[in-house]
């Protein structure tokens, strides 16, 4: 039996309004019980073993009355720089808050950076040795309640008509440039958009068609997917021009070679300027979007252009969740060893019907992933394309996968394929 979660003070004083009410069932996540009227409320109650109370601060009477009982009562730890019981996802204003364009360094007094520094060393970008298992525990809640917060966005326990998201999840390299044209050898603008600009467009697109998109929450493409969802109530002309704005800070990297220290701060000051000339119109659920980084490459700030973010502490539940909540399929642009590993994770999720039925693949760029013969390959191809097309052919999902330039092709596929 599913159990239901309250999550707000309103929530539960509706239960406790109810002439029947069934404890066994319940778990009471990151709530302030301390109100006297809840506190009496609850003290006269005939609670149940199974009740769960998740983060939540209580009298010395009632905790008592709990522990007694046997009842679930895991507290938040005093000293955490994070919530492991938080509720709802973050958005770019938490994680971010107290950082100020005009002076980038703010970066590293931010929340986001914070939480980095609690799981992971700053010099050698790996995890912190340091941290017991008794403060591993809180960083595994923290990442369960937030994969919860995520599944209640895309899919709301109170479930009305048209309130499920219809997810496409957009892969790409986190080091393409912020670029609106392409370069040629000499390094001059071409008429060609470039993979950060021809991204940003198809996320714009998808947005506009009714499709929520949703990213690996950091830089390059993924930056891109979720920059065109921002726009989605926008025209094409105002994206291009946040685009060139962002040109200015073309991506993350360090501050020079082998540095420890990365030009986070700069990277994030033209994005906060973007957002200040063109704020997203918060009314139309068209320009909502997710990102869901991960403090593993802390060192790479979440963009800020996701309206929506799942951040985790462990890069594997991250992975595996982006492929998962793209329930409508994924569109995997240029990108490296990463990507790469996404597209045979997801074919292997279709290959074995891991999360039911198989959903769209998209590979964007038919010189970069498949190389034919007389062809010139585009800088850095990777060919995945034929094996992905052998295993679609092996387990019947082969008319779910696509290789395209076309961005309307795209979407017009994505929106037409069976089961979406």
């Amino acid at each position: 039996m599913r159990k239901l979660e309250i999550r707000s003070l309103d929530d539960l004083r509706s239960f406790l309004l109810l002439p029947e009410r069934d404890w066994s069932t319940i778990i009471l996540l990151g709530l302030d019980l301390r109100y006297p009227d809840l506190d009496d409320a609850l003290l006269k109650e005939d609670l149940d073993p199974r009740t769960a109370f998740l983060g939540c601060s209580m009298s010395p009477a009632l905790t008592r009355k709990l522990v007694s009982l046997g009842a679930l009562v895991m507290p938040a730890r005093p000293g955490l720089v994070f919530n492991p019981f938080r509720t709802v996802l973050y958005g770019a204003h938490e994680l971010l808050r107290g950082y100020r364009s005009e002076d980038p360094a703010t970066y590293l007094r931010t929340p986001d950076w914070t939480c980095y520094l609690a799981a992971m060393d700053n010099l050698t970008k790996r995890k912190r040795q340091d941290v017991g298992i008794d403060d591993a525990v809180f960083l595994r809640l923290h990442d369960l309640a937030v994969e919860a917060a995520l599944h209640e966005y895309l899919i709301p326990h109170a479930a009305r008509a048209g309130s499920i998201k219809r997810v496409v999840g957009i892969m790409g390299g986190h080091d393409r440039d912020r670029l609106e044209n392409s370069k040629d050898q000499h390094g001059n603008a071409t008429a060609k958009d470039a993979p950060y600009m021809q991204v940003a467009l198809l996320a714009w697109k998808l947005s506009r068609a009714g499709f929520t998109v949703a990213t690996g929450g950091g830089p390059g493409a993924m930056e891109a997917s979720n920059l065109g969802a921002w726009f989605a109530s926008r025209g094409e002309v105002d994206l291009r021009a946040a685009v060139r704005m962002l040109e200015r800070e073309p991506r993350v990297k360090p501050v020079a070679t082998g540095s420890p220290h990365w030009n986070s701060g700069d990277w994030l000051a033209p994005a906060f300027e973007v957002m200040e000339r063109y704020p997203r119109d918060t009314a139309d659920p068209r320009t909502e979007s997710v990102g869901v980084p991960t403090w593993f490459y802390g060192h790479e700030p979440p963009n800020p252009f996701a309206s929506h973010i799942a951040k985790f502490f462990e890069n594997s539940i991250r992975e595996e969740g982006v492929l998962a909540i793209a329930t409508h399929g994924i569109v995997f642009a240029e990108g490296n060893a990463g990507t790469v590993q996404e597209i045979f994770q997801d074919a292997c999720q279709n290959y074995y019907a891991a999360h039911g039925a198989a959903a769209p693949m998209i590979l964007l760029g038919t010189r970069y992933w498949d190389l034919k013969a007389g062809e010139a390959a585009a800088r850095g191809a990777k060919p995945v394309w034929p094996l992905l097309l052998q295993l679609g052919q092996e387990k019947g999902f082969a008319h779910l996968l696509r290789l395209s330039d076309d961005l309307d092709e795209i979407v017009t596929f994505i929106a037409s394929s069976p089961g979406v």
